[in-house]
């Protein structure tokens, strides 16, 4: 016997061969802990004490990255979309650039630059802009080791040596605890989930106004959300509901095939039956001698065991004759009549319905998750029907994309190298991506193309 959650406040449990889906509901059944929503305003009023430092965390629970991690890397299609967009901003890889100006147009003229070159291969500048442009799309931040050379400590040109790569998911912002202004100045590395304080390293921010004021320092860049200070808020953040739907269709999925597993119970339990058994939890954790403390998963570990009881009760033919009894009342809640109560409604065996909805539901959330990614389906390499799309539907796309959707990335993801390049050698030529533009197939002559026609002979008649 096993129960499955699937969400806050939705279950199944496998008894045997059936499969039983559970579903808490109620007025309150969202004010859970464990279902609380995510709120943006004041991260920094819930500040971590580590050591001498305060700490912003990165969302209410310090968790927006690892949420981020859990739902994109099991979806197949939240995973495979965002190295995409890496793919399509990277292209043809990195090169040395200047901006200049024919009369009426800005554009990019490559250069050749032996000491430009020398000093972005000494920083392995390929391989440090792929994790950059991962860490943008999947974070919207940034952040890099800048190490000054001994050089600059004396005031000289040459005051960086090292560009060495951190990754966002392991940086928090913070402050001394005597700072008055609360405004970050450090950067705390470490890993967040574990929380080991051992193991969690400072660095102070990087001043690009004072680059060689300390030996190492962290290069933090961010792409800003709007009324959230000191972090970004992620795009893929208000997709990951949607990912975490889709990857859950294939394991229901896996489960029907397997187990030829039917759902035949759809049971609603009131949220404030769950509330009060967590009050009594709770009374009873401090009637002990000494108190215990409360935790939720006592809660949780309550909800396995009656959801465990009822699908044994509901399922198999031993059970038969058996009956479950439940006080049923309605009541007034400001105003508005609010039943209590459980709900056990048998469900009809339907299982094409049931496989229908299920790849709807999957295609749905496949649509939203593109549609907040932001990629076209054409540059996604398949089209919305399953199909591949037009080769000028991908032209345009591929053109719209490049001109709107690069830029800004391409931007953050080399701030860090342009900004060090500019003040180590004092001009304004920078690293970008080269971007080839599409040939349309009518353009290209017949001998250039991989599989040339040849023309029928001429027939001629007497």
């Amino acid at each position: 016997m096993n129960t499955h959650r699937l969400s806050s406040n939705s279950y199944l449990s496998l008894a045997g061969n059936n499969l039983n889906y559970f579903e808490i509901t109620g007025r309150d059944s969202s004010s859970s802990t464990t279902a609380a929503p995510e709120s943006f305003s004041d991260w920094g009023d819930n500040t971590l004490d580590i050591e001498d430092f305060k700490v912003i965390p990165f969302g209410k629970s310090n968790d927006i990255p690892q949420q981020i991690q859990e739902a994109v890397l099991p979806n197949s299609l939240g995973h495979r979309l965002q190295k995409r967009k890496v793919e399509l901003l990277v292209e043809q890889g990195p090169y040395i650039y200047e901006e200049t100006i024919d009369g009426t147009k800005y554009f990019r003229q490559p250069v050749e630059d032996e000491q430009f070159l020398q000093f972005l291969e000494s920083i392995n500048y390929e391989s440090l802009l792929l994790d950059f442009s991962s860490d943008f799309y999947n974070q919207n931040m940034v952040c890099a080791k800048i190490y000054r050379e001994r050089g600059g400590r004396t005031g000289s040109d040459a005051s960086t040596a090292l560009i060495e790569y951190v990754e966002a998911f392991d940086c928090r912002l913070a402050y001394k605890k005597n700072d008055k202004r609360k405004k970050p100045t450090h950067m705390i590395v470490g890993d967040w989930v574990k929380q080991d304080k051992k193991e969690l390293i400072v660095y102070p921010l990087f001043d690009i106004n004072e680059p060689s004021k300390y030996p190492v320092a962290i290069h933090y860049v961010k792409l800003g959300a709007y009324g959230i200070k000191h972090y970004p808020l992620p795009d893929i953040f208000g997709s990951l509901d949607w990912m975490k739907n889709s990857s859950n269709t294939p394991k229901i999925f896996k489960s029907f095939m397997e187990n030829a597993l039917n759902i035949k119970w759809h049971i609603q339990s009131p949220a404030k039956f769950w509330e009060d058994k967590r009050t009594i939890i709770e009374r009873n954790c401090k009637a002990q001698n000494p108190p215990i403390q409360f935790k939720e998963q006592m809660v949780e570990d309550l909800k396995s065991e009656i959801l465990d009881t009822l699908s044994t009760l509901l399922s198999g033919v031993e059970n038969v004759g058996k009956f479950w009894h439940n006080e049923y009342v309605v009541q007034q809640i400001g105003g508005n009549a609010v039943e209590q109560g459980w709900k056990i409604i048998p469900i009809e065996q339907k299982t094409k319905e049931f496989v229908e909805s299920q790849i709807l539901i999957y295609n749905t959330a496949g649509f939203a998750v593109q549609a907040g990614v932001g990629l076209h389906a054409s540059l996604a390499m398949v089209g919305a029907d399953g199909k591949s799309d037009s080769g000028s539907e991908q032209q345009y796309a591929w053109d719209i994309h490049k001109k709107t959707a690069t830029p800004i990335p391409e931007y953050f993801v080399c701030k860090i190298i342009n900004d060090i390049a500019k003040i180590k050698f004092k001009n304004r030529r920078k690293v970008g991506f080269y971007h080839t533009e599409p040939i349309r197939l009518q353009d290209i002559t017949n001998s250039q193309r991989p599989n040339p026609t040849t023309s029928s002979p001429a027939v001629t008649t007497a």
